[in-house]
């Protein structure tokens, strides 16, 4: 009999919740245009501080790689009888014993710019990511 009774109120119990399941359809359709909305403007927030900090990380490599590009030039200054600045940075890669493997490019795939002033100084810099020389975002180092 306590068997019987047990059944009883499990169903019992179980019978609203099932009445609730049944009259309920799913979300409507304004109910998941605002989800989506919500969903959407969190990834536009999300999404504008990462491309921001990709871009910050790309001009600092850039520095980094032009630092690195004038301790070559540098290097083939010193190496080359009688001493001199190469013509471009292509002279880098050529020869019997290169500085570099392949012709340096920027974080942003352009070649890196390389203007000889005189027979001892020059600058290297990057278009930046627009690739146009004397913009805003070139990158240069003081």
């Amino acid at each position: 009999m306590e068997e019987t009774q047990k059944t009883e109120e499990t169903v019992g119990a179980g019978m609203p919740a099932l009445r609730v399941m049944k009259n309920t359809v799913g979300m409507t359709l304004v109910e998941i245009m605002i989800v989506i909305t919500i969903m959407a403007g969190v990834m536009g927030v999300v999404g504008f501080f990462v491309f921001g900090a990709l871009d910050g990380a790309n001009e600092k490599l850039a520095e980094t790689e032009i630092r690195q590009l004038e301790g070559v030039v540098n290097t083939f200054y010193l190496m080359s009888s009688p001493n001199r600045l190469p013509n471009s940075l292509d002279e880098l890669t050529e020869g019997p014993r290169p500085l570099l493997e392949d012709p340096a490019v920027d974080p942003w795939g352009n070649p890196y710019i390389y203007v000889r002033h005189s027979n001892r100084e020059f600058e290297i810099f990057s278009a930046g990511a627009d690739g146009i020389e004397g913009t805003e975002d070139d990158v240069r180092i003081d």
